[in-house]
């Protein structure tokens, strides 16, 4: 189905197509997260610093036009303060957070982003490129540490499925052939509520740069 999309997309863009070649890449992005809440009294204390680790696929319909997926370990979170205090189910039973307590977030996603990437023509030996999508997400692990507790299993406090958006731009150094280092600066937006309870609607920004080797 995505291959016929493509021919559509390239006859219509009338280019001179490169159509089913795919170029590969693995890629380690250290992160910044920071989280947003909808409530007063849960409050957003602390960004976190994380990591994306994976691989990359560009499938081209057109010289300069991608269909950007890939699949990564996107590890993510931050710290929560519970202005009136709250109580968070953990695999050993629920844990209760005093009033004006902190809690770290420590969420491990598979993410599977889908994205349209543009790219220039080589220049030099540098091609720059930008990309627009969508970052579906399923949780693969979520811990949390508390005031008297670490790394407490919290999977039945984060909702299993997450979407995001991003957009970013990049550049590309070749040394020849089809091997070349990449970068990049990217933002990410989720847009579904992280945690299960209806009390609040916890979502996150994340800051990602991108590094990585492509072939």
């Amino acid at each position: 189905m995505l291959r016929k999309i493509c021919i559509i997309v390239a006859l219509f863009l009338g280019t001179n197509t490169v159509f089913g070649q795919v170029k590969f890449g693995v890629f380690f992005d250290p992160t910044i997260t920071w989280l947003r809440s909808d409530v007063k009294d849960v409050i957003p204390s602390r960004a976190r610093l994380g990591f994306d680790l994976g691989m990359s696929a560009d499938l081209y319909f057109a010289r300069n036009y991608a269909i950007a997926s890939g699949i990564s370990l996107f590890n993510t979170g931050g710290t929560l303060k519970y202005i009136n205090g709250t109580q968070i189910g953990t695999k050993n039973g629920n844990v209760r957070v005093e009033p004006f307590d902190n809690v770290k977030f420590n969420v491990q996603y598979i993410k599977i982003p889908i994205a349209l990437k543009f790219k220039t023509h080589m220049i030099g030996r540098f091609i720059y490129s930008a990309n627009l999508g969508f970052d579906p997400m399923i949780r693969a692990s979520a811990n949390a540490d508390f005031k008297d507790e670490k790394n407490a299993k919290v999977n039945d406090e984060i909702k299993l499925l997450n979407m995001g958006w991003h957009f970013g731009v990049g550049a590309q150094y070749s040394f020849g052939g089809e091997f070349a280092l990449f970068g990049g600066l990217s933002f990410m937006n989720t847009m579904m509520d992280m945690t299960k309870p209806a009390r609040d609607h916890i979502t996150s920004n994340n800051l990602i740069l991108r590094v990585g080797i492509m072939f």
